[in-house]
């Protein structure tokens, strides 16, 4: 009988032992993996929109991954839901304004806190609407495609940045930290990168302002996994 319980209690201890090491392991793994569990989202594009959009990446699926109207409007909303996943689409809505870009190594979280992390990537700007005619790519010099993202703690005006073209959680010019809001942006396209026919805003000069203005709070901001064949 006494064989037996301590049998038992050996076979009770070795579970919880087990037990501990399996959630630890869960602790351990990146948020946005947890995360990305969560519910399906509908996207914000149109159907026009979406097949305007991969018409221009030839690509064949999108998948929504996060949406600030549906899953929150801080820097670590964006990262939990939208770091990680590959190719990625960043779509931008400012009243009737439309445009993003792809970015071919996605979103990479820096490695800690205070660390900021700038990498290469291909990078391909579109507008969708509020520019030109039909959706429209804009292609910019090799050397602006890289993407750069900060940690919470790192001592940066913006939250993340794409190219030169494009800051989100912009804190605004004297400010010493990022905004709270994703959508506070600052955006341009030099003139030289500007297609022919673009009826957007711009300052005078003919660098594009796809927001509307050089600096701005997006309606929505939208990241969209996408699937493009070679």
């Amino acid at each position: 009988m006494a064989a037996a319980w301590s049998a038992l209690m050996l076979m009770v201890m070795f579970l919880c032992v087990a037990w501990d090491h399996v959630e630890a392991r869960r602790a351990q793994q990146p948020v946005q993996v947890r995360r990305m569990q969560s519910r399906p989202i509908v996207t914000s594009l149109s159907m026009s929109e979406q097949e305007g959009l991969l018409g221009l990446l030839n690509a064949t699926e999108l998948d929504t991954r996060y949406r600030t109207s549906v899953d929150g409007t801080s820097y670590w909303d964006l990262l939990g839901y939208a770091s990680g996943l590959g190719p990625v689409v960043l779509v931008i809505r400012k009243d009737q304004y439309l445009f993003g870009a792809y970015i071919s190594e996605g979103i990479q979280m820096p490695d800690g806190p205070t660390d900021s992390h700038r990498y290469d990537s291909d990078v391909l700007w579109f507008s969708l609407a509020g520019h030109f005619p039909k959706p429209t790519k804009i292609d910019i010099d090799r050397e602006r495609h890289f993407v750069y993202v900060t940690g919470a703690e790192a001592e940066e005006l913006v939250n993340m940045a794409i190219g030169t073209e494009l800051e989100l959680g912009f804190g605004g010019h004297g400010s010493q930290q990022p905004a709270d809001d994703i959508r506070s942006c600052l955006q341009y396209i030099g003139s030289d990168d500007v297609p022919e026919g673009y009826t957007g805003a711009g300052d005078g000069e003919g660098d594009a302002y796809l927001g509307g203005s050089y600096e701005f709070m997006a309606d929505e901001i939208e990241v969209l996994w996408v699937n493009v064949e070679q």
